[in-house]
């Protein structure tokens, strides 16, 4: 859809949206919960991922949970902002254009969902329209299937509220050049139906030569109340992104980052860009049973273009060449999926004793074409000659088309088990069918020839929670999780195993076992402690053809705080420390963060955050990144019950950090100090 067109429509629909509102509110005021900034609007205790609502010290895994108001205070727009606030995960630099997470040293690009639903596109998620983020730490397959080998985030989405009336908007502006617009409009229609209206709109510049970004998302959401007994959502979501890839500067030959060139984009301006143009559609269907049982039917469609092409360096200088090697390529990806779950949801007593259960089916469906062209060349270039640089020709280039088909279904269950007032057993198991069929349509087998494969894979959960008192809870679990040689993506078959026998590429498997505490201090203050390992077992082939299976295993101590210290001062901290972490790409052997907000006065908070991370080996082996700390700082003015104007400073102290890498010689370099000024408003 045409970007213009679509803001006109939006603006239109808000327009309407707020004479409603108006007409309905009669004058009235709306107060805003989070216009008194601290308080317990800004944690949830309960994730929706599972199924169902469930509190935090009732699962027997270490949870992350962050509200829509708290990433608004905190300014974070995206994944890797989250990462840096949350403990166990960090974030990679994904190529430049793509989301990339890091959960206790694992990660794959199947570790994204969107409501409990899969969202494993390559791309960069916007947060308009979420109403909480759900972090949760360990594999665990049983109600998400693959994928999530060390963790996985899950995005709930905003939907439409009966018997509310608001609309709420975002301005805000970047001190680089950055500004954002978002809507958020709820309107009861009768007393059985809402409608809802998000939108944001985008461009984004930032501290690096050439940098952009044109982005936009609209989500209308619908609520029908059909009968007492049945509720149903309708959503459809469009999203319509463009943005520069920057893939950081080269390393120097002491394999550290080249200071030096930290004022240099290594790329063209023109070539080095990301596009999406995505169509969601949503519906699900609440029907309760009896008074302790309910169906929950899920189906989502979605449509999605993706296509990347860039230039990157490829070395340190090279004396004799006068230059950095360059190389590049381009690839599209054309992906539509159907994913149906059906889900039996209760609580009942057997043989005198409490379950609380979930049966459950699912099936995705998939079709993903998928085609790259590899620059056939080194190029050595100086950063002068960069708008020099060629496109990709692909009639001298590496071609790869495929065509992939992929087939999903799953059987799951879960059972918590009250044996006694203050000890749970929590029981679950998986049974997921993977089927892979993949076509080369290139004329040479360039892409590895035809392949398919068809892999069972059964992942058990079992848990203990321990409640010796209300406010103290103990814990231990073991699950599992797997991945197919397949990855997160469709394209082909892993390279590595083409032409070999299935039964030596069967699916890596993840092994997640975890002790911990959970306590609530009389202050109000939550705290977990959590001691986990993580273990992937790996089928693989060597070089000579020999069947090997690999083992490395992650282990280490995570903990977090988060709640009112007083009335009056919010404050939300985390800390990672992973035993072997030299020998994990990625991976710093400590981080912490801490957030703090406090209410000076009727009118004016403050906040005020720090970010800490350790010595990394980066992606690629060689690189390293030093440790760096950043300091962050906000403030807060309350206009009015409606209003206030917000004011976020991120890098206060202005210090060079280089927060991720691809490859040795692709760094990235953190933003120095800059501001952002946001207007926020409800009527």
């Amino acid at each position: 859809m045409n970007k213009y067109k679509l803001t006109y429509l939006v603006l239109a629909a808000a327009s309407s949206a707020v004479y409603a509102n108006l007409q309905a509110q009669e004058n009235d005021i709306v107060e805003l919960d989070d216009y008194e900034v601290v308080g317990k609007y800004l944690q949830a205790d309960q994730i929706t991922s599972l199924k169902t609502p469930t509190p935090i010290e009732d699962i027997p895994k270490s949870v992350t949970i962050l509200t829509s108001d708290l990433i608004g205070l905190q300014d974070l727009t995206s994944m890797a902002g989250i990462a840096d606030y949350v403990p166990g995960i960090v974030a990679g630099q994904g190529e430049g254009h793509r989301d990339d997470i890091l959960f206790r040293g694992q990660k794959s690009t199947a570790d994204f969902f969107v409501d409990g639903v899969r969202d494993d596109i390559q791309y960069y998620r916007p947060l308009y329209n979420v109403e909480q983020v759900e972090v949760l730490k360990g594999a665990d397959a049983l109600f998400f299937g693959r994928g999530g080998t060390g963790g996985l985030i899950n995005r709930v989405s905003k939907k439409a509220l009966i018997g509310e009336d608001f609309t709420g908007y975002t301005l805000s502006f970047d001190d680089l050049g950055e500004k954002s617009i978002q809507l958020d409009s709820n309107m009861t229609i009768g007393p059985n139906m809402a409608l809802r209206l998000n939108y944001y709109t985008e461009d984004l510049e930032n501290h690096r030569d050439s940098f952009y970004g044109d982005n936009s998302g609209i989500n209308p959401s619908l609520k029908v109340k059909v009968s007492e007994n049945t509720t149903v959502n309708f959503s459809y979501e469009n999203l319509d992104q463009e943005r520069f890839i920057d893939r950081g500067i080269p390393t120097d030959s002491n394999d550290s980052p080249d200071a030096s060139l930290a004022d240099i984009t290594f790329g063209d301006a023109d070539y080095n860009k990301s596009t999406v143009d995505a169509d969601i559609i949503k519906l699900s269907v609440d029907h309760k049973l009896d008074s302790s049982s309910k169906l929950r039917l899920n189906y989502t469609e979605s449509d999605f273009s993706k296509m990347y092409q860039n230039y990157y360096p490829n070395s340190a200088y090279n004396e004799a060449e006068d230059g950095y090697n360059m190389k590049g390529y381009h690839d599209e990806t054309e992906r539509e999926s159907k994913a149906l779950s059906i889900d039996l949801i209760g609580e009942k007593e057997f043989n005198g004793l409490s379950h609380k259960y979930v049966l459950g089916f699912e099936t995705i469906d998939t079709a993903n074409n998928n085609m790259r062209d590899k620059s056939s060349s080194d190029t050595y270039v100086n950063p002068s000659q960069f708008d020099a640089l060629a496109e990709i020709d692909s009639n001298d280039a590496l071609n790869d088309r495929t065509r992939a088909q992929l087939d999903v279904t799953s059987i799951y269950f879960s059972d918590e088990i009250a044996l006694t007032d203050k000890l749970d057993l929590v029981l679950g198991g998986r049974l997921d069918k993977f089927e892979l069929d993949v076509k080369d349509d290139t004329d040479d087998n360039k892409s590895g020839g035809d392949q398919n494969r068809k892999d069972e894979e059964f992942s058990p959960r079992l848990g203990f929670v321990y409640k010796p008192q209300d406010n103290v809870t103990y814990y231990a679990s073991y699950s599992e999780t797997f991945l197919p040689k397949s990855g997160g993506q469709y394209a082909d078959l892993n390279p590595n195993y083409k032409g070999l026998d299935r039964d030596k590429t069967d699916p890596d498997v993840f092994e997640s076992t975890e002790f911990g505490v959970k306590f609530d201090l009389d202050n109000g203050i939550s705290v977990t402690a959590a001691k986990y390992e993580l273990k992937d077992i790996s089928p693989k082939v060597t070089s000579t053809g020999s069947y090997t299976i690999s083992e490395t295993t992650v282990d280490g101590y995570e903990f977090q705080a988060i709640g009112n210290i007083s009335q009056d001062w919010f404050m939300s901290a985390g800390a990672s420390f992973v035993n072997n972490a030299d020998s994990i790409l990625e991976v710093p052997e400590k981080t912490f963060s801490i957030w703090n907000l406090y209410k000076v006065d009727s009118k004016l908070s403050l906040g005020l955050g720090i970010v800490y991370k350790g010595d990394t080996i980066g992606k690629g082996n060689d690189a390293k990144l030093p440790a760096y700390t950043r300091i962050d700082a906000a403030a807060y003015y309350k206009i009015d019950d409606n209003m206030r104007v917000q004011l976020n400073l991120e890098n206060l102290a202005d210090k060079l950090y280089y927060p991720h890498n691809y490859d040795d010689h692709q760094v990235s370099v953190g933003a120095p100090f800059h501001a952002t000024l946001k207007l926020v408003g409800r009527f």
